[in-house]
């Protein structure tokens, strides 16, 4: 499936997350991401890639084109996508799991 700019834009409302956020993970400029979701610049193949990757790291799952086009869905409720943001910010060292 292609990655167009308003499957991208779907993908940010559905992980409620803003561009920054998403330039974060993908490591992708912001300005790259406005510009690319506005349509007026593409994204080469690598950079492709790094947002597909950051859109499932949001918990966004692409569906396969059907006869309605393309789609997209959470991998998770919102109130667990919200959990899990929360628990990737919160910090802190990592402790051992104490596992028999």
């Amino acid at each position: 499936m292609d990655l167009t700019p308003s499957l991208v834009s779907a993908a940010r409302a559905l992980a409620q997350i803003d561009l920054g956020q998403l330039a974060e993970i993908s490591g992708l400029d912001t300005e790259a991401l406005v510009r690319f979701e506005q349509g007026l610049s593409g994204l080469d193949n690598a950079s492709l890639d790094a947002l597909r990757k950051a859109i499932d790291h949001f918990g966004v799952e692409f569906l396969p084109a059907g006869d309605a086009g393309p789609g997209l869905r959470l991998k998770f409720n919102t109130q667990e996508t919200g959990q899990l943001l929360n628990w990737e910010q919160e910090g802190g060292t990592p402790g051992e799991n104490e596992v028999p």
